[in-house]
């Protein structure tokens, strides 16, 4: 990891997206990592509110943003990698790996990511 950032409520990256019953909303990140080959947002949630609606629907919206923000182009003289990618870090996984890397917790974190993502294609099935 080379740099990460606690994000406050006046930057301007803002994420749209509609919540589960419809209403556009913005989501704002809690931090932004910078490794040396990708960028990342990266989302805190308490163990309690993971399995909440909303949040699979915050989590497919940060994934398509970074999936976005990887094909702009960069500005000539910036000095980051073009890659974004969307994690979310649970209180359970910083809790059980206190210690180690952020090279080491992303794994972790995208397999959740991808878990919470799946669990609600599956839920959208259900009628």
């Amino acid at each position: 990891m080379l740099a990460f950032a606690k994000l406050d409520r006046r930057h301007k990256l803002k994420i749209t997206y509609r919540d589960e019953t419809g209403i556009l909303r913005n989501y704002e990140v809690d931090f932004i990592v910078k490794t040396p080959d990708k960028m990342y947002l990266v989302e805190t949630k308490a163990d309690k509110d993971i399995d909440r609606p909303n949040i699979a629907v915050k989590v497919q919206a940060a994934s398509a943003w970074c999936e976005q923000a990887s094909l702009a182009p960069l500005p000539e003289n910036m000095i980051q990698s073009q890659e974004w990618e969307y994690l979310i870090l649970s209180e359970n996984i910083y809790k059980s790996n206190k210690g180690l890397s952020f090279e080491a917790i992303a794994p972790l974190c995208r397999g959740l990511r991808d878990n919470i993502v799946a669990k609600a294609k599956n839920q959208l099935f259900l009628l």
